[in-house]
């Protein structure tokens, strides 16, 4: 086993059993430990109660609880024979039967079934209250780390003047594509579904029905990283509009260009909304010289403006807005290419994945 490396320890959900899920193993390591047999694993792993953990790391001296190791999706699972006592801590002991100077100990306590809840859903993106029928994805924003295996669960997609209940709007989420402090989770639409021709639209159609108003519900059974329930379940309304099916143009995109020596924000207003998660990243200002500027961007309301303030007040003289290509709208469209697109016309084609440049001056006022 290779030191140095942090190892995640969370609660978690695999195959409908409350599981402990071991993270932030090397390629090596995983790759090692799924050549091992379910016997050669729980020689190199074993799970104790913390009180019984072994001094030393000598396992003769105590029996490690009785279960099964799993490697799967980047993780290591541990499944009891019994359920794992509420308020009790367990340690996680990696290394040899016997090697008690090369083992590792790492510790996770269960939560008390009555401790509070902290953990919120702080935000729902797309936030405009129009999207089109060939959304490609949803993300949620949670105030904590959140534990794996409840999103297909916990997040439910209904129409909201019947309450009738959406079913295979989301691509399954295995494994869920979280960010790295498991906080943001990514929801795809299915994407057969929305892709004209292909079987899973031509048989089912689009995941979202134009002309409805749909609900986005995320239940408060959904548990974070210390296997707690969020403190209230949320959820977001939006009307399901026909689809959008073109370019990113940002020549279209009106900007108000503040005045050279203050420290007005640069406004940039959208034609449509825009991938809140990409926007964060695709938009850069700089100078004449090239250089990019430094200072503080908002995402506006609805994801169809952004705005930039900078550190420093504004020179006198041309900028320039950098578009980068990856960026996408709500749809999956692009700059060089149209997400849903029809083969037949030649105007769909995907075309180079170039930045975009966009000039603006700042002049005295």
């Amino acid at each position: 086993m290779t030191h140095g490396r942090h190892l995640r320890l969370e609660w978690a959900q695999h195959d409908g059993r409350g599981c402990l899920k071991i993270g932030g193993w090397t390629e090596a390591e995983l790759r090692e430990l799924s050549g091992l047999d379910a016997g050669a694993l729980s020689r190199r792993l074993a799970v104790y109660p913390s009180e019984a953990l072994p001094k030393g790391g000598d396992r003769s001296v105590s029996l490690p609880m009785a279960g099964r190791f799993l490697v799967q999706d980047g993780s290591v699972w541990f499944a009891p024979r019994f359920p794992f006592a509420d308020r009790v801590s367990y340690s996680l002991l990696v290394g040899s039967a016997g090697d008690a100077d090369g083992a590792e100990v790492w510790e996770i306590r269960r939560p008390s079934p009555d401790a509070v809840s902290t953990t919120e859903v702080v935000a729902i993106y797309p936030t405009a209250a129009e999207l089109p029928v060939n959304l490609l994805r949803v993300y949620v924003h949670f105030s904590a780390p959140m534990s794996e295996g409840w999103a297909a669960r916990a997040i439910r997609v209904s129409r909201e003047d019947t309450g009738q209940a959406l079913e295979d709007v989301f691509l399954p989420p295995e494994p869920e594509l979280w960010d790295a402090q498991r906080m943001r989770l990514t929801m795809l639409l299915d994407p057969g579904r929305i892709k004209r021709g292909l079987m899973p639209n031509l048989e089912f159609g689009y995941p979202l029905m134009e002309g409805t108003t749909v609900r986005i519900a995320i239940d408060p059974a959904f548990r974070d990283a210390s296997g707690q329930p969020l403190r209230a379940g949320a959820g977001r309304s939006y009307s399901i509009g026909p689809a959008l099916r073109s370019r990113i143009d940002p020549t279209a995109w009106r900007l108000t260009v503040p005045n050279a020596g203050s420290r007005t924000p640069l406004l940039v207003e959208f034609d449509r909304p825009l991938d809140h998660g990409l926007l964060q990243h695709c938009l850069l200002v700089r100078d004449a010289a090239g250089q990019a500027l430094s200072g503080v961007a908002e995402i506006g309301e609805g994801e169809c403006s952004w705005r930039f303030m900078p550190d420093a007040p504004w020179q006198t003289g041309e900028h320039h807005l950098l578009v980068e290509p990856r960026l996408e709208d709500v749809a999956g469209n692009s700059p060089a290419r149209v997400f849903d697109r029809d083969v037949t016309k030649a105007q769909d084609a995907p075309g180079e994945r170039e930045a975009v440049m966009i000039g603006f001056s700042c002049d005295r006022a």
